[in-house]
Parts: structure tokens; sequence; C-alpha cells
């Protein structure tokens, strides 16, 4: 697990955001004010805080727009293909997690291992509901067209498979 920054130890990361972003004081002036306040901290670290809380501000705003994306799909189309994504979305949070994960520190990683196996297993059986319903749609609409044509009841069929 690497060490955490020096900021992070010495609980100040929301004071230097603070003095950055607020008070729109330079990273030198923000080193100056700490030093002066007894905290034994470079303008490298300072940066450094600042990069880390930059990149975690982007990522939530991405998870933000990602989730957004997701009540409108819902809204639009509350079947299959909505549940479809959301678990593609969450495996695809769930694997960056793990790339990092040495960057966390978690009691039970037989837990985690589960979570993706749970994921994977419902990416799966959604996948196979939707071919089996595609299936039987295609095999009412040959039977529909050897019998008699019903474009209404083809159309039904084809909804049911894509709205769920």
């Amino acid at each position: 697990m690497p060490r955490r920054s020096k900021a992070t130890l010495l609980d100040i990361v929301d004071y230097i955001v603070h003095l950055y972003h607020n008070e729109k004081k330079t990273i030198r002036e923000i080193a100056s004010i700490l030093k002066a306040e007894g905290y034994d901290i470079s303008s490298s670290s300072i940066h450094r805080t600042l990069r880390s809380y930059s990149e975690t501000a982007k990522e939530l705003f991405e998870i933000r727009e990602e989730v957004k994306a997701l009540f409108e799909a819902v809204k639009e189309n509350p079947a299959t293909d909505s549940i479809e994504a959301i678990v593609n979305i969450v495996s695809a949070r769930l694997l960056k997690f793990v790339k990092d994960i040495e960057s966390f520190d978690f009691d039970d990683p037989h837990e985690l291992v589960q979570a993706i196996h749970k994921l994977a297993t419902s990416a799966e059986k959604l996948q196979r509901y939707r071919e089996e319903r595609l299936k039987k749609a295609m095999q009412e609409l040959e039977k529909s067209q050897k019998e008699t044509f019903n474009k209404e009841e083809v159309l039904k069929l084809l909804r049911e498979v894509y709205e769920g």
C-alpha cells in the first residue's frame, strides 16, 4: 500500500483546497501560511495534494454524468437494456477499483471477489434472457408468417424483447 501524503497525515487537505480554490492563494502562499501555522509541508506536497484532489473531483463528475445518463435511459426504457447498461457501468467501475487496489485498505478481499462474480453472472444472465426473448419473438414471427401475418402481434413481441 502506498504511503499516505503528508497533507493527509496532517489532516489539512480540506484546508489546502479551501486556500487554493476559495481564497485564490498560490501554492507558495499556501506553503508560507501553513509553515507560519506550524505545519511542516513542502510546496511539492501541496501541489500533489491539489492534483490528487482535482483528479478525484474529475472522476466524481464523470460518475455523476454517467448516473444522470442512466436515469434518463431508465425513464425512456425501463427494461433489460437499462439494467444491462447499469451492470456494465458498475462492472467497469469495479474493475477500475480492482486495478488501483493497492491504494486501498479493505478487510475482506473475498467480498470483493464475490461482488465481481455476481456482476459477471448478472451480465451473463441478462444477455441469455435477451437472446431467449429474441429467439421466441423470431419463432412467433415465423409462425405468424406461415399462418396469417398479424403485424400488431409481431410488434408486441418485438417490444417485449427490447422493453422487457
